[in-house]
């Protein structure tokens, strides 16, 4: 265990100060633990572990909390907690259960103070992945499963199977808890682990490990790709759109990524296979295609052009000061009426109305983290075009308000607050292209 976790992981810790483990408490998060715990002294830092509470299984979600807290107590260690409401966050925002955990959880791993986060994901968590996004057709980048390391998150498991760990669980003597949600086949991916990965073992027991090694693979193949093709939109870049004049001389792997990369400087979004495709046939015949959010792509003398049907969308922005007669103690009112309240006490200064700005920055009340509205944009796919319209409200000391996305934490209406803005918007202008 200890030398695939070195394999994985050896070069990157050796630039890590503090690492926050990720403890879910279950059988992988605890060898997680356990392994980092052997290795802090070698690699000379410091380790905390971090638990986020998803509330998705009432009674047993409280357990799995007093599991780690009472496993970090008998190790020695420090645990930093958080929580939220998963199951209204993915009502609100029309996101898969599944997808709104992630994203939870990894809001409150982001405010970690750590120069690395250790995730228990495994080379059977790679398979998974794999054969998931294989079905979505994904290309290469699905292709590739889990990075080994994406930022400052470390998989110091990927190349350790389930087996590996639930193994080296019972020659150590490591108690761990049992995710219900794991049990049943109402997730895909339990789909794929029960009913598809049983399969694939028989037909070779090392499935996983050579998944995952082959994943590694294309990752340096699609690496190396990127970095030809990011060189070549460079050339091909200029003011009045992509020059294509050229473009059939570049292998096709290049000149796929080249309009992808054009496409989502140009419409905030990275086209699908079909899409690529149609803009590579635009790219060398000519006429056009329609895109995503209203777009078309047009050669015009040799130069590939993307634009918008009509203007973007044009706001008018009201805010309105009244008592706070709708937060109540022990009140629970709709979460997309909360992402228009703000309290009037908390702003500092008066309240502007504007666009973003390069650098804006917000702690979305709920979220658990800061991202810049640039992150949030991106996230969200909304279109280069229609970000320059996007109205957000900001007081002296930043923005705390995105339309769209809701309000700051530092202002947020509760209980105790006495007035509250309301905010309401309408689109006076180019509403066919409203996200």
């Amino acid at each position: 265990m200890l030398s695939n976790v070195r394999e994985a992981v050896g070069a990157y810790l050796k630039d890590v100060k503090t690492l926050a483990v990720a403890v879910s408490g279950g059988a992988d998060s605890v060898a997680l633990l356990s392994v980092m715990l052997k290795l802090k002294s070698e690699y000379g830092f410091d380790l905390f572990a971090a638990h986020y509470n998803h509330n998705l299984r009432g009674e047993e979600s409280l357990r799995d909390m007093d599991f780690v807290r009472n496993l970090c107590q008998t190790l020695g260690e420090r645990l930093v907690y958080g929580e939220g409401d998963v199951a209204e966050y993915a009502k609100s925002n029309r996101l898969s259960t599944e997808l709104a955990a992630r994203q939870m959880r990894y809001d409150f791993f982001d405010t970690l103070d750590a120069d690395a986060v250790a995730t228990a994901h495994t080379a059977s968590d790679n398979l998974e992945t794999v054969i998931f996004n294989l079905t979505r057709g994904s290309g290469i980048g699905g292709l590739c499963g889990i990075p080994v390391k994406r930022g400052k998150y470390l998989r110091p498991l990927i190349f350790c199977t389930r087996e590996e760990i639930e193994a080296y669980c019972r020659d150590n003597g490591l108690s761990f808890v049992t995710d219900s949600s794991n049990l049943c086949d109402d997730y895909s991916r339990n789909l794929i682990r029960h009913k598809i990965v049983p399969v694939l073992k028989r037909l070779n027991p090392s499935v996983e490990n050579n998944v995952t090694n082959t994943a590694l693979e294309l990752t340096f193949d699609r690496d190396a790709l990127d970095a030809i093709a990011k060189k070549e939109y460079e050339k091909m870049l200029c003011a009045s759109g992509l020059n294509v004049k050229n473009i059939t001389g570049l292998d096709g792997a290049v000149a796929g990524r080249v309009l992808r990369l054009f496409c989502e400087d140009v419409s905030g979004y990275a086209p699908d296979y079909k899409h690529t495709q149609d803009l590579f046939n635009v790219a060398v015949n000519g006429g056009g295609c329609s895109l995503k959010g209203g777009a078309t792509a047009k050669r015009q003398k040799g130069i590939l052009k993307i634009s918008f049907e009509g203007d973007a969308p044009r706001y008018r922005v009201n805010l309105t000061k009244t008592e706070n007669n709708l937060i109540k103690k022990n009140q629970k009112i709709n979460n997309l009426l909360l992402k228009n309240l703000f309290d009037c006490d908390k702003i500092v200064g008066e309240p502007i109305v504007r666009t973003r700005e390069s650098g804006d920055r917000i702690r979305l009340s709920g979220r658990g983290c800061t991202k810049t509205l640039k992150q949030l944009y991106n996230e969200s796919a909304i279109p280069v075009y229609k970000r320059k319209t996007l109205p957000v409200i900001a007081d002296e000391k930043g923005v705390i308000w995105v339309c769209g996305f809701g309000v700051a934490e530092r202002v947020a209406p509760d209980e105790n607050s006495s007035f509250i803005y309301k905010i309401s918007y309408e689109i006076i202008s180019g509403g066919n292209n409203t996200k």
